[in-house]
């Protein structure tokens, strides 16, 4: 299948995203946080139904008309289809958690299909998927196993992380059709930012929804909760520079499962916008403050892709034998 070409890649201070995934006025205060907002209840059956594209009632004409700008950046028009399934092409390059040995990928592949199948290939061909019988892992000559069992919990954690980085990056690039339970403007972030990333939001415009869209994934790719997300827009493009995405508000424990991505380089892709390079930064250990590690753990560049693949749930099979 031919994949529109992402030109120019360039390595900069990453998607999958999505990963990249999901973002007014006052600057953002450099060095103390704002005070955490109330943290919203855990989805409970009792909640409404939302409907995609639909502001909250309670949503301000600043919150509003922030949105429709970030949806107008983004070339997200109201009838533009949602991201159902994408295919992208990518390098990688890892860093350890607390150690300072790193990983590069090349030529790295990610395949997603709504709500939750991902296949996530290395050029060596080992693959991890998630699809309608279960999780598996693919070595380079076909042979399967499925990911279960104690000492498989590591490879589906990460692979959640993977479906979870993939849904955000869905949902950032067609943001005008997520279900939004809460939108609303801050002044600054509820938690602390690495200096990098502090500095580089000095001055955006911040937004804070609550959507189950970005939902941490199951198996079988229903959400565990309504997700907080909190987005910096930059000034002049009004594109996301920054999304940060929890499962629940910042005074839970929750937080600890949260990711802070920068995103680099929007350019055109299937009528929309998306980031070609994406750096993810993990939380800071456990009984810290809410704040994120100075150093990142991930970053891509995408080579090239499609956002309009033409997948189907047997696409997220493991080979037969």
């Amino acid at each position: 299948m031919a994949c529109n070409r992402l030109t120019e890649r360039v390595p900069v201070r990453g998607c999958v995203a999505l990963a990249l995934t999901a973002l007014c006025a006052g600057a953002l205060a450099a060095q103390t946080p704002a005070p955490a907002p109330t943290p919203s209840p855990r989805v409970e059956q009792t909640l409404p139904p939302l409907a995609p594209g639909a502001l909250p009632a309670e949503a301000t004409a600043e919150a509003r008309a922030a949105w429709e700008t970030l949806c107008s950046a983004l070339g997200v028009a109201p009838d533009t289809p949602r991201v159902e399934a994408f295919e992208l092409s990518f390098d990688a390059r890892a860093w350890q958690a607390g150690g300072e040995s790193e990983k590069s990928f090349r030529n790295g592949q990610l395949r997603f299909l709504a709500p939750g199948f991902v296949d996530s290939a290395l050029e060596t061909g080992r693959r991890r998927l998630r699809g309608p019988r279960g999780d598996w892992l693919v070595d380079a000559k076909g042979g399967a196993v499925r990911l279960q069992g104690v000492e498989l919990a590591q490879d589906r954690r990460e692979l959640d992380q993977i479906v979870h980085i993939a849904r955000t990056f869905a949902n950032l690039v067609n943001a005008r059709s997520l279900r939004l339970r809460r939108l609303e403007t801050l002044p600054a972030p509820p938690f602390a930012l690495p200096a990098a990333a502090r500095e580089r939001a000095n001055g955006a415009l911040w937004l804070a929804l609550v959507s189950p869209d970005f939902g941490l994934a199951r198996a079988d790719g229903a959400a565990r909760n309504e997700a907080h997300v909190w987005l910096a827009l930059e000034q002049s493009t009004h594109l996301p520079l920054l999304a940060v995405v929890a499962d629940g508000g910042p005074s839970d424990t929750a937080a600890a499962a949260a990711v802070l991505v920068e995103l680099w380089n929007w350019a055109p892709l299937d009528g929309l916008r998306a980031p070609k390079n994406v750096r993810t930064y993990p939380p800071r250990g456990e009984g810290a403050a809410w704040a994120f590690e100075e150093r990142q753990n991930l970053q891509l560049w995408l080579t090239k892709g499609t956002l309009r693949a033409k997948l189907a749930p047997q696409d997220f099979e493991p080979p037969a034998k």
